[in-house]
């Protein structure tokens, strides 16, 4: 799969923190599929044309160095529109800055971080899956339930610059074959058939990622147990929308109540509601209050994740 390779410089309009973008996608990397290696986060995942490989290195000024290895060149543009899309860098840092600044719980924490992008993900669908097996558990449970779907059920592909050994199955995959999908999750009951619903809306296009956010979310909450953390999860993540708030998630909470916020889930929402329309990022900066792997950079860099 390697018919083109290209090398890039994509842009962004700084200031850029890297910490919680990359030490997010390094700490949550699905093995066989994604890795950290020698300081770059790299992801298989699939395009028009066929396989892709992306492997995006930590800024160089106001620039992501990012190589590009895809089965079909027709694939270079949406190629590079994920990888813009999954590291934020369309952001317009500026103003989100400003805007969070002017809210004194926040103001430190943008101070000490300022430019902090809300990570992403280079395979939307897989995101949606991953964000109900992430549905009540820790972020190594998460990454071990994907990874036995990836090593199932995932495309191969062919890494010879690195570890990646297959692409995240396809809904349309998981919902064909999914009473060996459900025999192979070693999830409760309940979680299984909430995973073959959400598996069967994607493949069908019951839920569409093309459509508006907001849709995007009305579609998922009427599936059976999908709630607002998954709903919202999937928009900031899969669809990268810069407005979703996780009033309900624990750490959320946890990083309300240290600074003074409060910390149930309806006052919170309401305090939130001053930092629109960039509640996507104020996740963000309440996250890297706690003492979590995916607020960091890997620490041994050489080293490949997975």
């Amino acid at each position: 799969m390697t018919a083109h390779q290209v090398e890039l410089r994509l842009a962004f309009t700084p200031p850029l923190d890297p910490s919680n973008l990359f030490g997010h996608l390094a700490a949550t990397a699905v093995p066989g599929a994604e890795e950290w290696r020698d300081g770059r986060y790299r992801a298989a995942f699939t395009l028009r044309g066929g396989a892709a490989i992306a492997e995006v290195g930590l800024p160089e000024g106001d620039a992501l160095p990012v190589v590009l290895r895809l089965a079909d060149p027709a694939d270079e543009e949406a190629a590079v529109a994920r990888v813009r899309r999954a590291f934020d860098l369309d952001l317009d840092a500026p103003a989100m800055t400003a805007a969070l600044s002017a809210d004194p719980a926040l103001a430190p924490l943008v101070a000490a971080a300022p430019g902090r992008r809300a990570p992403g993900t280079l395979d939307p669908e897989a995101m949606v899956l991953r964000a109900v097996l992430g549905q009540q558990v820790s972020t190594a449970a998460a990454r071990t339930h994907a990874a036995r779907l990836v090593q199932a059920f995932g495309a191969p592909v062919d890494d010879p610059a690195g570890g990646l050994t297959h692409r995240f199955p396809t809904a349309a995959t998981l919902d064909g074959d999914a009473e060996r999908v459900a025999a192979g999750l070693g999830l409760p009951a309940v979680r299984k058939r909430t995973f073959a619903v959400v598996a069967a809306a994607l493949a069908s296009g019951g839920v569409d990622l093309a459509a508006p956010p907001a849709a995007v979310r009305d579609a998922l909450l009427a599936l059976p147990g999908v709630g607002p953390w998954t709903a919202d999860t999937v928009l900031m993540r899969a669809l990268g929308h810069a407005d979703a708030f996780l009033e309900g998630d624990l750490g959320v909470a946890a990083a309300a109540r240290a600074l003074g916020l409060p910390d149930g889930p309806r006052a919170l929402a309401r305090h939130a509601e001053r930092w629109a329309p960039h509640r996507t990022h104020a996740v963000q900066y309440l996250w890297a209050t706690l003492p979590h792997a995916v607020n960091r950079l890997p620490e041994d860099e050489g080293a490949p994740r997975g």
